[in-house]
């Protein structure tokens, strides 16, 4: 009989040369004796763009708080059973987390990274108070960038015009435009910039990877945003019995380890709460009730942006 091939639809980073996908897919088909294929879109903002233009993909990688409110308006698997019996998570009762049909992955906190504890500001508030620069990607073209100007918004609860006055303060210690967070972040590790925008996680790299443990997460006082990687089964699949064979195996302990390893993200696992390098008690979170608004005003916002800064 023919192979059975399972179509899953991911960002390119996530299947490519350093990200966990290529490892994902060789345990995969020798556990389940299929094919695994991808499909790759260009980045997580594009993954709705490619699913529509390929009809028959079976599972998708990558959706985050960002991307999930278009994705909503395609049909998906109900996958809370998924959740209850696989995945930890206590992050507040945000509306996202709520969904049956989007399953998390993988997530982390965002945040700027920096070399020099003594000189880095203690809020997002008195950011532009940096000494040096900053990089970040810019909200038009990333969902990190869409989280950092969502942080700002959140901060002065939805208000324009502080939210304008603060962008102007900040436009000085700007480095850019930068359109995409390789970039960005690749500037403060060329020692471009004093700090750059990431995740938390982004230190298990450093420290694994280049034995660098002179970097720090800076955390500030109104909280942090954070990010999570969803999966969703589309309904339409012609291998949902394989589909969920793999969800459930993108949710075990050796695959979250993985995850954790290569692709620098915190597992979701119940097996696997906490993290061995980073002591995430420290941190606090920023509320998403006002995400909703934000993203219903992303034109007006964007236009704010572009005015305040450029």
């Amino acid at each position: 009989p023919p192979v059975q091939s399972l179509k899953v639809l991911t960002y390119s980073s996530f299947a490519g040369v350093y990200g966990p996908g290529r490892k994902i897919k060789k345990k995969f088909e020798s556990f389940c004796e299929c094919e695994l294929q991808w499909f790759l879109a260009e980045d997580s903002t594009a993954l709705l763009q490619r699913f529509i233009l390929v009809p028959e993909i079976d599972l998708v990688i990558g959706w985050d708080q960002i991307t999930l409110n278009p994705a909503k308006t395609k049909l998906w698997e109900d996958l809370s059973f998924l959740k209850t019996e696989f995945v930890r998570l206590s992050l507040g009762k945000e509306k996202f987390l709520q969904t049956p049909y989007f399953l998390p992955l993988d997530w982390a906190p965002v945040g700027f990274i920096s070399r020099d504890k003594s000189r880095t500001p203690t809020s997002l508030r008195s950011l532009y108070k940096v000494h040096g620069k900053i990089s970040f990607p810019e909200p038009r073209s990333s969902t990190l960038g869409f989280q950092f100007y969502y942080w700002m918004y959140e901060l002065f609860k939805g208000d324009k015009k502080q939210l304008s006055s603060f962008l102007k303060k900040l436009k000085a210690k700007i480095y850019g435009p930068v359109f995409s967070w390789s970039l960005s972040y690749g500037f403060f590790q060329k020692e471009q910039t004093d700090m750059g925008l990431s995740y938390l996680s982004s230190l298990i790299y450093h420290q694994k990877e280049e034995e660098d443990k002179n970097l720090f997460f800076s955390y500030f006082e109104e909280g942090h945003p954070y990010q999570i990687e969803f999966i969703s089964i589309s309904r339409e699949s012609q291998n949902k019995e394989l589909a969920l064979k793999f969800a459930k195996f993108l949710l075990s302990k050796e695959i979250q380890e993985w995850i954790r390893e290569t692709h620098y993200m915190f597992p979701v696992s119940k097996e696997l709460s906490g993290d061995k390098l980073l002591d995430l008690k420290r941190i606090e979170f920023i509320s998403y009730e006002r995400l909703e608004d934000f993203i219903k005003q992303k034109k007006e916002l964007m236009k704010l942006w572009e005015e305040s800064l450029y």
